[in-house]
């Protein structure tokens, strides 16, 4: 089945180990979409090789966002380190908030926050009212038990590759009820569950024009 059936009104989680597969998978299909905005808390986010660095941009200033938006579907917003604080976060969030029929991608949610019980307001608006402006959010992650659990709760489309820590996989089979999540993955393969079905189905990313997981 191909996983072009994303709404911008839905969220979306993906879990798995570094190397694991999933930044390619939120690279590829969001490369196809326009009106992306990417946090790169990490610094190591790039859409090579689905687009040339001239089809986005990167920019370390979050004064710099609403200028960047006048002139390219997607941008990249790394901090430099005086921004790498709650406090731009926040702003950031409340940008893509009010801007409307955007998607966000969070590199790494556990970086967010030191504290899985905190998370910024504008953030939660997203996860929580985002629907009603056309914004989500793509939320990835290494590690499940360093983060908000809103953050899975609110997702309509769950990506699990491999994940080491027993624990991590306990919680989101906790979350979402589907016991398939204790299982890791063989490989590039991961588990695939949308919220309201009954099982997980199991998939392998395979990219060529388009992204593609197959059962």
């Amino acid at each position: 089945m191909k996983i072009n059936n994303i709404k911008t009104s839905e969220h979306v989680f993906i879990a798995g180990s570094t190397g694991s597969g999933k930044t390619i998978l939120a690279k590829a299909y969001l490369s196809r979409k326009k009106n992306v905005v990417v946090l790169d808390t990490k610094g190591t986010y790039y859409f090579e090789p689905f687009l040339l660095n001239d089809d986005y941009v990167i920019i370390d200033e979050l004064e710099r966002l609403e200028q960047a938006s006048k002139h390219y579907d997607k941008i990249v917003y790394r901090p430099k380190l005086k921004e790498l604080h709650y406090t731009y976060f926040e702003l950031f969030f409340e940008w893509c908030y009010f801007r409307k029929n955007t998607t966000v991608l969070v590199d790494e949610a556990m970086q967010i926050s030191n504290n899985p019980h905190v998370i910024p307001e504008y953030y939660k608006g997203i996860l929580t009212r985002g629907r009603e402006l056309n914004v989500n959010v793509w939320s990835l992650t290494q590690r499940p038990t360093g983060i908000n659990q809103i953050i899975m709760t609110e997702a309509t489309h769950y990506f699990i590759f491999r994940l080491t820590h027993i624990n991590d996989r306990k919680k989101i089979r906790d979350i979402t009820g589907q016991d398939d999540f204790i299982k890791i993955p063989d490989g590039f393969k991961f588990r695939y569950w949308k919220a309201g079905e009954f099982n997980t189905e199991l998939g392998i990313l395979k990219i060529k024009e388009e992204v593609l997981w197959l059962i």
